[in-house]
């Protein structure tokens, strides 16, 4: 899959981290679905980051005519098979707890369509780990942003044993289109680069 062909994002998590990655990528003219447990969860994570959008337009880094529109192409759901069912790539942002997020790979991988990649936003798990618990290893890698990542223009994107070259290179492009500033760790190792 290449970078040109990812359409739609589905962020799962939709707490600290997850709420503002789903910014990201909405103000990066993808169509996002954000699946969260909860209505009022969810509709707290959308008064966030339009609360963010505010501030970054106060501070002119985006205009206000920007506002309406990425929120438009922000979509909320309690629904995984929702959010997965037609996904180009989906980035994962809940507890890190290696089981949980276990579970949640393998329901994804059920879930979304073939050609899927998978990411977490994880900051200390491995993604050989995460993608074990998957049928497309290979698909799955890690994508860690720093907080918040509507200004840290950081992003570790770390490969798997079996995370083949072209995933990893549509992420770090995807990466870069959107503005970021991605760095890619050739070899997982907890704490990858920054934190270690």
């Amino acid at each position: 899959m290449s970078t040109e062909e990812i359409k739609k994002i589905a962020v799962i998590g939709p707490g600290m981290m997850g709420h503002a990655i789903a910014q990201e990528f909405a103000s990066a003219g993808y169509a996002v679905k954000l699946c969260g447990r909860s209505d009022e969860r969810l509709e707290i994570a959308l008064q966030k980051i339009k609360q963010n959008l505010i501030e970054l337009a106060e501070w002119d880094i985006i205009s206000d005519d920007e506002i309406k529109p990425v929120l438009s192409r922000l979509k909320t759901t309690l629904s995984i098979e929702e959010a997965g069912s037609d996904a180009d790539l989906v980035v994962e942002s809940i507890i890190e707890d290696l089981e949980v997020k276990q579970q949640l790979f393998k329901r994804l991988d059920s879930i979304c369509p073939q050609h899927t990649l998978l990411a977490s936003n994880t900051s200390s798990l491995l993604p050989t780990d995460l993608g074990a618990a998957t049928r497309r290893p290979d698909r799955v890698l890690i994508a860690h942003y720093f907080n918040p990542p509507y200004l840290m223009p950081l992003v570790e994107i770390v490969r798997g044993k079996s995370t083949s070259d072209e995933s990893i290179d549509t992420v770090y492009n995807l990466m870069k289109a959107m503005g970021k500033s991605p760095i890619i760790c050739q070899k997982e190792a907890l704490g990858f680069i920054a934190n270690r």
